[in-house]
């Protein structure tokens, strides 16, 4: 039984200390041209997802949200997110396209996120992805606006007052 436990915590030692070895030398591959390992496409969404969970957790609606709101969310979305989370003429962001992961096109599939999660990934910001932090430059007012107006694409009626006459 004794040997048994040793040769386990033998084995995670040197697992571990491989894998510190491999990151500590470089081996892993960080550029974003390259296709990414199996490992990291299955563990960093499932990251992502349960900090999302957990941090948006605390946030609290500050006021409910309301039609009246989108039209407000709908400037804030054109002019500071459409580059890369898609544009409303129904054009993909392609500065969003060339990061890893890539942006997501809200105007072409609709968010997952619920309002909260929503409200606190514009308000924090997702480290090492491109999306930036906007509570230092956004009121709370305007975050909200922008969750309502983004939880309503992709819907015709948001697309239809997109596009400027021509």
């Amino acid at each position: 039984m004794r040997r048994m436990v040793l040769i386990i915590c033998c084995g995670a030692f040197l697992l571990i200390a491989a894998l510190g070895l491999t990151v500590r030398l470089g081996l892993i591959p960080v550029n974003a041209d390259a296709a990414p390992s199996y490992l990291e496409k299955r563990m960093f969404p499932m990251i992502l997802r349960a900090s999302v969970a957990r941090q948006s957790a605390k946030v609290t609606e500050s006021r409910p949200l309301v039609k009246a709101d989108r039209s407000a969310g709908r400037e804030i979305y054109a002019s500071m997110c459409s580059d890369c989370h898609g544009r409303l003429d129904g054009r993909a962001g392609m500065l969003g396209l060339s990061f890893y992961p890539q942006a997501p096109q809200f105007t072409e599939d609709p968010i997952s996120y619920s309002d909260p999660e929503t409200f606190w990934v514009v308000k924090h910001g997702i480290r090492n992805t491109g999306m930036p932090s906007w509570g230092g430059r956004l009121s709370e007012q305007d975050i909200w606006n922008v969750v309502a107006f983004v939880k309503a694409l992709p819907s015709a009626e948001t697309r239809d007052h997109a596009a400027p006459a021509q």
